[in-house]
């Protein structure tokens, strides 16, 4: 959550948690009262592209892959370095870092490979680009990805 004003809730931030459960020998723990959050985020005004773009240049510009770990949990960034996810570890890579938000050890990106995470990087960048240069571009943010196709 990067937006200011703010358009989702980070639940697990928000006091008091109204669930509250070990699974599997997790604690997870969260508000749960959605129904009081109806006009959470009403106070931010952007419009749906805006944010659309907003999100495709943050992850094609902005974040910094080499030091950040998106967390739903803080919402918002955390080092790599306070996870220690600095080094490859046997097959997980930590190139895009996203922590679970429950089992905080855990990156949900940690099986991205060399190739994927350039197809991903090349996508946000195109689509950030497509979302500048273009009054409409949905049909061609939404083309089908052929690899090699647009180099």
């Amino acid at each position: 959550q990067t937006r200011n004003p703010p358009i989702l809730p980070c639940l697990q931030r928000m006091t008091p948690h109204s669930y509250s459960n070990n699974i599997n020998g997790l604690h997870c723990a969260y508000n749960d009262q959605v129904d009081g959050m109806k006009e959470f985020g009403s106070k931010n005004k952007d419009s749906l592209a805006h944010l659309l773009h907003a999100f495709f240049d943050y992850w094609a510009w902005r974040h910094d892959y080499s030091n950040q770990v998106a967390s739903i949990r803080v919402g918002g960034c955390v080092s790599k370095s306070s996870k220690e996810w600095t080094r490859r570890v046997g097959n997980e890579r930590h190139l895009i870092c996203i922590e679970d938000p429950f089992e905080i050890t855990h990156d949900l990106g940690r099986v991205v490979d060399h190739r994927s995470i350039g197809v991903l990087r090349d996508e946000f960048v195109r689509a950030a680009k497509l979302m500048r240069e273009h009054a409409d571009p949905f049909d061609l943010l939404f083309k089908k990805y052929v690899d090699g196709e647009d180099k």
